[in-house]
């Protein structure tokens, strides 16, 4: 099969929504997934490239803003370059697209950057590599993980490091986080998340106004100041929720009025108010 008949066959496939495979149910039920992935397709096409190791493989190099603005107008008025990129990440965490490290280039990938770098390097503001990704062949499932994906995922709800390292391990994590130019990842780490787990469940309910311990990253570059707002706590516990880590520590993010009832909460307390809870302290 031919590069444009090989990669035609796969946009086909995401236009009859994966019918009849495991893929099915992501494309269907996360908005904004089916139309993306067709976007990576659809830009391959036109500029298809090798650049993995195995050379079997299609990679496309592009920036999240280039693949933002290559999807429908419809799509755009509905989704923003954030929402493509948490899709994006969706996508990586099935292992259908995998963005790729100085590792996975393969030798004549290696240089033709090398040469870009060099040529770069001195300009003003030049912001690094663009983006390489691998692109899985859709026609062969096997390869791929979308039993990952739930319909709580939506284009919305970002999906960091710490919560892909909590439930898949650190391996998967930065599989999905691999760069061209070694950005660091400033995160907590699952030992944090299961000592809060672990406290959680002796004290029964944990707010947000006590949780900054327990998501003070465990590098931080010079001068790094942590978040302390209650909208980082909520996206970041937001995200463990998402993903199943919470449920399978018995563990729920919600309104404090679902445990008022059960546990001792300040009158001041909003009943809107989400609290991290043990489960079994409703009856």
């Amino acid at each position: 099969m031919n590069t444009e008949n090989y990669i035609k066959s796969n946009i086909e496939f995401i236009k009859d929504n994966a019918k009849g495979t495991s893929l099915s149910t992501p494309l269907r039920s996360i908005k904004g997934l089916a139309q993306v992935l067709k976007t990576l397709y659809k830009l391959t096409l036109k500029q298809p490239s090798n650049q993995y190791v195995d050379t079997s493989f299609y990679t496309l190099q592009s920036t999240t803003k280039t693949i933002y603005l290559s999807t429908t107008k419809s799509f755009q008025s509905k989704y923003s370059e954030h929402d493509v990129r948490h899709l994006m990440r969706y996508l990586a965490l099935a292992e259908i697209i995998q963005p790729l490290d100085w590792s996975h280039l393969n030798k004549d990938a290696k240089l033709d950057k090398m040469t870009v770098v060099k040529a770069k390097h001195n300009e003003s503001g030049y912001t690094g590599m663009t983006p390489v990704y691998k692109l899985a062949n859709l026609n062969d499932t096997s390869s791929i993980h979308p039993e990952r994906l739930n319909r709580e995922m939506t284009p919305a709800t970002s999906l960091p490091y710490l919560a892909i390292a909590c439930q898949y391990g650190y391996e998967l994590a930065e599989q999905v986080f691999a760069n061209l130019n070694n950005w660091l990842v400033v995160t907590p780490t699952v030992n944090q998340m299961e000592k809060l787990a672990t406290d959680v469940r002796m004290h029964k309910v944990v707010m947000i106004n006590q949780l900054k311990p327990y998501f003070k990253p465990a590098r931080m570059p010079k001068n790094y100041e942590q978040p302390d707002t209650s909208i980082y706590y909520r996206r970041m516990l937001t995200s463990l929720d998402v993903i199943g880590w919470l449920d399978a520590q018995g563990l729920v993010f919600g309104p404090a009025s679902k445990v008022r009832d059960y546990v001792k909460l300040p009158d001041s307390l909003n009943s809107n108010t989400k609290v991290l809870y043990d489960k079994s302290v409703i009856k």
